[in-house]
């Protein structure tokens, strides 16, 4: 079912005996009761890359190199207004505002990455743009403290000496301590290696060259992918956007789907728990599964991205042409539409428990934003 009214009924409880176990079908949210059984949702890891012969290589060249060597290394420079938005570079030589050629999508920080907010000394933003052809993704290096900012592409190991395109949506990223959680839309989620970053030779290409160097389409940075967790429950689940809630016991991730306007699909929240200490998600049985620790219907069309802080759930909605809304859910309770809230196309949403703060980005050409918000003004009811 579409809500469109200002107060949305996203999760009605229902209160049963405790004799009684009604078990929601994962797959239809045409229900009264919105909430899911979380263990219904299963991601499995994969076997890790072996990423050892590429980074003796980059290693012993010279060539492999830290986060802040890339906040450092900044070519472009995002300029800000008065309301709060960092805005991409635009200049006769180059544009990242109106490009239709990469359109940005997820964003996460280093508030993200360590508890203290600061990696390697570094305070900054990473946002992930995918090809319009989705052939590819890089991630842009935004480095808060004097606005500049250097893309690097990701790339996914072909055999132990070469790598390729990551050919996907991006839709959502989290950075969490050295790895790099990125959404792979009907797959699950890809993970990549902050602390294997290499810096490439020129060249067009993708990978090992003739002359027996590497290149990256132009892009002096790559970052490789180490593992991914695969959906491998029986049912359909789009991984449309990711973020970290590090104001849970554990730390935990939570995922959402996008719908366009669809009376049928259904809309769905899940979160599984993640550990601080290997990086991984928590709680694998013996053949690698994870198992959902909370689900809901959601049903709220459009939905571009969601963070959880404090209990409390954060959540982006595209108006096509309009300003975005945010809207302010409690699971269990009423969610609330703050009508207009953000800018166009508003994207995916990060947390910064320092501020506190919200930051999403906006993906239309010739408005494409880094936007900080307060979450104080984000109504619950």
């Amino acid at each position: 079912m579409r809500f469109t009214s200002t107060v949305l009924a996203v999760a009605a409880a229902i209160l049963v005996p405790a004799t009684m176990v009604v078990a929601q079908d994962p797959n239809n949210c045409n229900t009264e009761e919105k909430k899911r059984d979380g263990a219904d949702f299963v991601l499995t890891e994969q076997k890790a890359y072996d990423l050892s012969k590429l980074s003796s290589y980059f290693s012993s060249n010279g060539k492999k190199v830290k986060v802040s060597d890339v906040f450092e290394d900044g070519n472009h420079k995002m300029t800000e207004d008065g309301l709060g938005h960092r805005i991409w570079e635009r200049t006769p030589d180059y544009d990242d505002l109106t490009t239709e050629k990469w359109i940005p999508q997820g964003i996460t920080t280093t508030a993200d990455a360590l508890d203290t907010g600061i990696y390697e000394g570094k305070d900054g933003f990473l946002v992930s743009w995918h090809r319009d052809d989705d052939s590819a993704v890089r991630v842009t290096f935004v480095n808060k403290g004097d606005n500049t900012y250097r893309h690097a592409l990701l790339v996914q190991p072909d055999g132990t000496d070469n790598f390729k395109n990551v050919p996907i949506h991006a839709g959502g990223i989290l950075w969490y301590g050295s790895t790099l959680w990125v959404v792979d839309t009907s797959n699950g989620l890809r993970v990549f290696d902050m602390s294997n970053i290499w810096q490439v030779g020129s060249g067009d290409g993708v990978g090992k060259t003739s002359s027996g160097g590497y290149s990256a389409a132009g892009y002096k940075y790559v970052i490789p992918q180490l593992r991914s967790y695969k959906w491998t429950s029986s049912f359909p689940f789009r991984f449309s956007f990711v973020s970290l809630d590090r104001t849970s016991t554990p730390d935990s991730i939570l995922v959402g789907e996008y719908q366009r306007d669809s009376d049928t699909a259904p809309v769905r929240m899940v979160q599984w728990n993640i550990n601080a200490t290997d990086r991984r998600l928590r709680d694998l049985d013996s053949q690698g599964r994870a198992k959902g620790i909370w689900a809901y219907c959601v049903n709220i069309d459009r939905m571009q991205g969601a963070v959880q802080a404090n209990k409390k759930i954060y959540i982006t909605r595209d108006n096509i042409n309009d300003p975005g809304d945010m809207f302010g859910w409690i699971p269990g309770q009423i969610a609330y539409q703050n009508r207009y809230f953000t800018t166009e196309k508003p994207e995916d949403l990060s947390y910064d428990k320092r501020g506190p703060w919200l930051y999403t980005v906006t993906e239309l050409a010739g408005r494409r934003y880094i936007s900080t918000f307060d979450p104080a003004q984000v109504k619950f009811s």
